[in-house]
């Protein structure tokens, strides 16, 4: 391994733990941001009030239909929707198709902590839908209508549907008939919305860091609040969607064919540190302008369900970019190699272990030419070891002179020192892919392979009475063992490839020890179907190793080949000539200033 492999392995080495240190509590940037968090610009919501009282005016406006609450289900194959007349929203929805981390019913939402409270001027008095029971009409089994009567005339209505088979969709109206005499011309309609974001799975720092609340500004990319703390943010232009979003599940509410003219968000975080149940609470206070005519109509979409790719994709907003597959080149690999290649052998293969082997293994494959060049470049370097070691005999202490001399040697055998640098990081993205990937893949979620029960979480074989920072409270087996397979791996490659200078050969004994310990503490609590992947990686990367030294590389043909290009003329670059005067001139300026 020489200098540039040994720098390469350090900079990804340092990127990973940046990605974990600095990004990963965030999902992946979109092209564009569309809003700001600078405080002079944040309208943040206010807590919703508590049902109050009706008044004697707002009685007079809109009279009770309903004395009680009462409430309405509906049901398809993936979802129970209960509805209730008390403000007319949601209450309740069950995912079937998905459970908690313990066994228990998957409920995305759930009961009081769900909010969505219309606010809207009559005159001198704003009306609040929260505090109204409303009268309730069961349409068909699939259609539900609450229903506001002002007079004979005159309503307000909210009317959801839910489509039958595997929709997550929920089509969702509101009408207002005959209230052109009652509400301005251009009078916003405010809607408030908060939901408790009830924790599913096993590890609840993860749950928080990877949840928080997008949102789609018309005409740009999707944006986003995440924070570790209470915070607020406002849209700067009208907004498509907003998304409630956590780990793998997301409550998101949709304008049709319009949009909201404004848009707040906020988060707020549980006080109480005992508390394992909430995530945190997301509120969004959105606006849209009434159009005074005789029927008017908002209408409107609940997605509650998966954060799958596919599905979201079908939705055709953008709402795909909730799942965080990284920016740039490293979302392009996921997008269009990983996921088609993981979703092409999920219709042949329902083991995921033995899907994550097999995409492994195609992904070596694809990069063997890679591979093969990397491991050809060591292979020469070290047909030169002991010319090289001669060299450092001859100049001693005097880096400058054996860096020139490396330099003419290398070009003289017709020999890139970058050889073996180049291949390894053209793979770098793969692996970046990767660590994005599985974390955010809920077709992990719950997936049991050999010791491991959830793929898309860690694999503890140990739980610890205490918490290690930096490390964790438990002990990760896949993670230990993608540890020892690279420090392995390393081992190896230190043993193959020649080093320049003692200094570099000590510089590469140490990356072998400390590589496999930072990714020990940087994958303990990572996602088992990576470390699963890691591992299954530095296997393969051993198998090709000795492949290629077996059958491919012939050190007498590399010698013979080595011989000729020294009898030939050394053409070089003009890099390469640059290089040597600059290494040349620093040389002669250390030696005048001796």
């Amino acid at each position: 391994m020489d200098r540039n492999t040994l720098t390469a392995l350090v900079l990804m080495a340092l990127l990973l733990v940046t990605f974990n240190v600095f990004f990963q509590p965030e999902p992946t940037p979109p092209a564009t941001t569309a809003a700001t968090a600078d405080s002079t610009k944040t309208a943040t919501p206010q807590p919703v009030a508590a049902l109050a009282t009706l008044d004697s005016t707002a009685t007079a406006i809109f009279p009770q239909t309903n004395a009680t609450e009462q409430t309405l289900n509906m049901e398809n194959d993936v979802m129970k929707v209960e509805l209730t007349s008390k403000g007319g929203r949601i209450k309740k929805v069950e995912l079937k198709k998905y459970k908690t981390h313990d066994g228990k019913p998957l409920i995305l939402v759930d009961g009081s902590s769900n909010v969505q409270n219309y606010t809207f001027a009559i005159g001198a008095k704003n009306i609040e839908t929260q505090q109204f029971n409303f009268a309730t009409q069961q349409i068909n089994a699939n259609s539900v209508s609450f229903k506001l009567q002002a007079d004979s005339t005159s309503y307000f209505e909210q009317t959801y549907t839910l489509p039958q088979g595997d929709s997550y969709v929920l089509d969702y109206v509101v009408n207002m008939v005959g209230m052109d005499k009652k509400i301005a011309n251009g009078a916003p309609i405010k809607l408030s919305l908060a939901n408790e974001i009830l924790s599913q799975e096993k590890e609840i720092t993860t749950e928080r860091q990877n949840s928080g609340i997008y949102f789609k500004p018309k005409d740009d990319s999707p944006d986003y609040l995440f924070s570790t703390s209470d915070a607020s943010e406002a849209a700067e232009t009208p907004t498509q969607w907003v998304s409630f979003k956590q780990d793998f599940f997301n409550n998101t509410l949709i304008a049709k064919t319009g949009a909201f003219n404004t848009a707040n968000f906020a988060l707020q975080y549980p006080t109480d540190a005992n508390n394992h149940r909430t995530i945190a609470t997301n509120k969004a206070d959105l606006a849209f302008n009434y159009e005074a005519k005789n029927n008017f109509s908002f209408p409107m979409q609940y997605y509650l369900g998966p954060n799958h790719y596919q599905t979201l994709r079908k939705m055709n907003n953008e709402m795909q970019a909730l799942l965080p597959l990284g920016w740039g080149i490293f979302g392009w690999v996921n997008k269009f190699i990983i996921i088609p290649i993981f979703n092409l052998l999920s219709k042949f293969i329902s083991n995921y272990g033995i899907i994550i082997l097999l995409l492994t293994l195609i992904i070596k494959l694809v990069l063997w030419p890679l591979t093969y060049k990397s491991y050809l470049s060591f292979a020469k370097m070290n047909v030169l070891k002991p010319e090289l070691e001669a060299l450092r005999q001859k100049h001693g202490n005097d880096a400058q002179a054996l860096q020139v001399e490396q330099m003419k040697l290398y070009n003289q055998a017709g020999v890139s020192p970058f050889g073996g640098c180049l291949p390894q990081l053209l793979q770098f993205p793969i692996l970046v892919a990767m660590y994005r990937f599985f974390p955010a893949s809920i077709e992990l979620r719950q997936q049991s392979f050999l010791w491991a029960k959830d793929l898309s979480t860690y694999d503890s074989i140990w739980d610890l009475p205490f918490r290690i920072p930096l490390y964790g409270d438990h002990v990760s087996l896949f993670c230990l063992l993608s540890a020892a397979s690279t420090y392995l791996y390393s081992r190896l490659n230190n043993q193959m490839t020649p080093s320049t200078s003692p200094e570099m050969a000590m510089q590469m004994k140490m990356m072998q020890y400390l590589m496999p310990i930072m990714l020990v503490f940087i994958f303990n609590s990572f996602s088992a179907g990576l470390t699963y992947y890691v591992l299954v990686s530095n296997l393969i990367s051993f198998a090709q190793q000795w492949a290629i030294k077996k059958y491919f590389i012939d050190e007498q043909k590399i010698h013979a080949e080595i011989a000729s290009n020294k009898a030939k003329p050394a053409k070089k670059s003009a890099f390469q000539q640059r290089m040597e005067e600059a290494m040349e001139e620093q040389r002669r300026r250390q030696q005048q200033k001796k």
